[in-house]
C-alpha cells in the first residue's frame, strides 16, 4: 500500500470515527446541530462543531440531545459524581395540567436512569476539555405599570418594582424593591418604597441560614419608616424546572419611626416564604412571597408583607403581569396599611 493510500485510508477511518461518535442536538425550531458535547448545565449547552467551533446554545432553545461518550453528571453541588456511558435530554409532552417535563437519561453500569432537569444539574464531558462553569449566575426583572382614569374619581397609579438573584456556589443572594403611589382628587391616598436584601447560605441541598434586611419608608401612614435586620434557618422544599418553594423562619430586631416622633424598637419572630408555578408550557408563571412576624414584647401584634404576581410571557424577555401587594403592620402607637393592584409591562433576563 502506498503512502498516499494509507493517508487517505487513516482520512476516513477519523471521518467515520466521528461520524459514528458525532452528539447530536436538536433545537425546538427544528434545527440540527452534531459534533461533541463538551458541557451542559441549568442555562447552557456547549457543543465543540468542526464547522463552527464551540457553540453555546441556550437550554430553552434544546428540545433533545444526545452524548455517545463517558460523561461526568452532578446534579447538585453536594451531590456526589456519576459516570456514564451515555446521556440523552428527553422531553415529556404536555401532562393534562399543561406542563412539559425533561429529564436526563443515562446509562452506566446500574443500568438506565432518568435524572431530573434542574438548574443545578451539570453534565461534563470526560477529557473534553470543558469550558468551566460560570462562578456566578444571575436573573432579575423589572416591571412597570401606570394608571390613569380622568373621570369624575380623577384617580393615578403608579408603581415600579424589581428583583436581582445572583447564585454563587453555596450562597444565593436577593435584592428586591417597590415604589408606588396613588391620587385620587389630586390627593395622594398612597405614597412608600421599601427594599429587601437577603443573603443564603447552603449547607445541603435543602437546608440554609439566612440573613436579612429590610427598609420601608412611607409618606402617608403613622409609621413613617420601619426598619429590620434579621436571621435564622431555611429550607428548600423543593426546586425544579417547573416550580420552587422555599421557608425562612427568622429572629429579627425591628426598628420603628412614627410620624409623631415616636421610636420603638422590637425582638420579632418572622416566618417567610417564596413560591413560584410555571404553567401553560411556561408561558405562564405564578409568584407569591412574603413574610408574617410578631414581636416578642407586643408592641407589633401584626407585621404582614405579601405579594402575588400573575405573568404571561409576550417574548423571551418582554411580560405581561398583574398583581396584588398588601402590606399591614399593626402596632401599640400605630399602624400601617398599603394595598395595590398592579397591570404593567415587565422585563426579564
Amino acid at each position: 500500500m502506498t503512502p498516499k493510500m494509507r493517508k487517505i485510508l487513516v482520512m476516513l477511518c477519523v471521518m467515520m470515527i466521528s461520524l459514528v461518535s458525532a452528539d447530536e442536538v436538536h433545537l425546538k425550531n427544528g434545527d440540527r446541530l452534531t459534533g461533541n458535547i463538551i458541557y451542559f448545565e441549568g442555562q447552557y449547552l456547549f457543543i465543540k462543531t468542526e464547522y463552527a467551533g464551540t457553540i453555546k446554545v441556550n437550554n430553552d432553545k434544546v428540545k433533545s440531545f444526545s452524548i455517545d461518550n463517558l460523561v461526568n453528571i452532578k446534579q447538585n453541588l453536594f451531590s456526589s459524581s456519576i459516570v456514564a456511558k451515555e446521556a440523552r435530554l428527553k422531553n415529556y409532552r404536555a401532562d393534562t395540567k399543561g406542563q412539559s417535563k425533561k429529564v436526563l437519561v443515562i446509562q452506566n453500569g446500574d443500568g438506565v436512569t432518568e435524572i431530573p432537569i434542574t438548574s443545578e444539574l451539570s453534565v461534563a464531558r470526560i477529557n473534553g476539555r470543558s469550558p468551566k462553569k460560570s462562578p456566578l449566575t444571575y436573573s432579575g426583572s423589572i416591571n412597570l405599570g401606570i394608571y390613569v382614569d380622568t373621570d369624575s374619581s380623577k384617580t393615578s397609579r403608579y408603581n415600579f418594582d424589581g428583583t436581582l438573584g445572583l447564585k454563587y456556589d453555596f450562597w444565593r443572594h436577593t435584592l428586591k424593591g417597590k415604589f408606588y403611589r396613588k391620587t385620587e382628587n389630586e390627593k395622594t391616598k398612597s405614597y412608600y418604597y421599601h427594599l429587601d436584601y437577603s443573603v443564603d447560605r447552603f449547607f445541603t441541598q435543602s437546608f440554609f441560614w439566612q440573613g436579612a434586611m429590610s427598609y420601608q419608608h412611607d409618606w402617608q401612614e403613622d409609621i413613617r419608616a420601619n426598619k429590620s435586620i434579621g436571621t435564622g434557618p431555611g429550607w428548600q422544599v423543593w426546586e425544579d424546572e417547573h416550580s420552587a418553594l422555599s421557608l425562612a423562619s427568622l429572629l429579627n430586631y425591628q426598628m420603628l419611626d412614627y410620624r409623631d416622633g415616636e421610636h420603638s424598637e422590637n425582638p420579632q419572630i418572622a416566618l417567610k416564604w417564596d413560591f413560584y408555578q410555571y404553567f401553560g408550557d411556561r408561558a405562564f408563571k405564578l409568584t407569591t412571597s412574603g413574610e408574617i412576624g410578631r414581636s416578642f414584647n407586643r408592641n407589633v401584634l401584626l407585621d404582614l408583607k405579601a405579594n402575588a404576581t400573575l405573568s404571561y410571557k409576550l417574548t423571551e424577555s418582554l411580560l405581561l403581569n398583574t398583581g396584588i401587594s398588601y402590606e399591614k403592620v399593626r402596632a401599640k402607637d400605630g399602624d400601617s396599611r398599603n394595598k395595590s393592584i398592579n397591570l404593567g409591562i415587565g422585563y426579564q433576563w
